[in-house]
């Protein structure tokens, strides 16, 4: 009975503290024979000890503070993505231009393999608007439905028909990619589930390019590689757009400068659709 009295008193004393806006304080108490203090700390703990030459705790109680966790906020970069490449003419449509037909592409082999290895997530309003940045590895792959060979010439690049029939006819671009997107993410069922909208722009610098020629002597098969630039850009950049659920989002990305060198190529411009996995 005794211990409920003080302990009820304790939170009266703690009461008032609040009520009054006073700071925390000592509070000596009389129940019978018996004095005993009240204390309440800056972080609202309650210790009562019996008062005499040695004060000894006979009751504590500790306030334990909650701490929710903070959800980190996690854009749509880092992580591995596989998309279709393709062309666009300068009308936006994927009808290639006059004097293009070499570049007609057999859609279902030309892909895009990206392995984005950094990211950075800057929040700006709270953990719901942030800006993303990083670096990824980009691969192109563009497989050719014509057998040719492309040969640089004083006036740009040309198809040079090739005398062996090729099964695999194929152009490989490398890039090092940095984008810089804005994010929006939109809590769903909970913090941790989120859609997370991001638009932005990505510069890419090319680090390598070839093209592979594969076809069959005698039944046995050879492959033909040449490295060189082909008036391919050295430096470019594009548009990209992407749409997720957690780690996965579907990405879409737009170039608008030409694959080629201004004037030393057909004027098509690449686009990349596909899936992003991200973690």
């Amino acid at each position: 009975m005794k211990k409920i009295v003080l302990l009820a008193s304790a939170a009266m004393v703690l009461f008032g503290l609040n009520s009054y806006g006073q700071n925390p304080d000592t509070s000596k108490i009389r129940i019978g024979n018996k004095k005993y203090i009240v204390i309440v700390d800056d972080d609202k703990d309650i210790r009562i000890l019996t008062e005499g030459d040695s004060n000894v705790v006979i009751r504590e109680r500790r306030i334990e503070k909650e701490h929710k966790p903070v959800h980190r906020m996690n854009g749509t970069w880092a992580g591995f993505e596989l998309g279709l490449t393709n062309f666009v003419n300068s009308d936006n449509t994927m009808t290639l231009p006059e004097g293009a037909d070499f570049m007609d592409l057999k859609v279902a082999n030309s892909m895009e393999f990206n392995f984005n290895f950094a990211e950075k997530t800057l929040g700006i309003i709270k953990n719901y608007v942030g800006i993303v940045t990083g670096l990824g590895f980009q691969y192109q792959n563009y497989r050719f439905v014509n057998d040719f060979s492309f040969t640089k010439t004083d006036n740009g690049i040309v198809a040079e028909p090739v005398e062996m029939e090729l099964y695999k006819n194929r152009l490989a671009i490398w890039h090092l990619n940095l984008p810089l997107m804005v994010q929006f993410q939109i809590p769903v069922y909970g913090e941790n589930r989120r859609i997370k909208l991001a638009a932005g722009v990505i510069g890419g610098l090319r680090i390598g390019s070839r093209q592979v020629q594969k076809y069959i002597v005698n039944g046995e098969k050879q492959k033909i590689k040449i490295k060189d630039d082909f008036y391919l850009r050295d430096f470019n950049y594009g548009f990209t757009a992407r749409v997720g659920y957690g780690d996965v989002a579907l990405f879409a990305n737009y170039y608008p400068q030409t694959l080629f060198e201004n004037c030393k190529g057909p004027e098509i411009y690449p686009v990349t659709i596909g899936i992003h996995f991200g973690g």
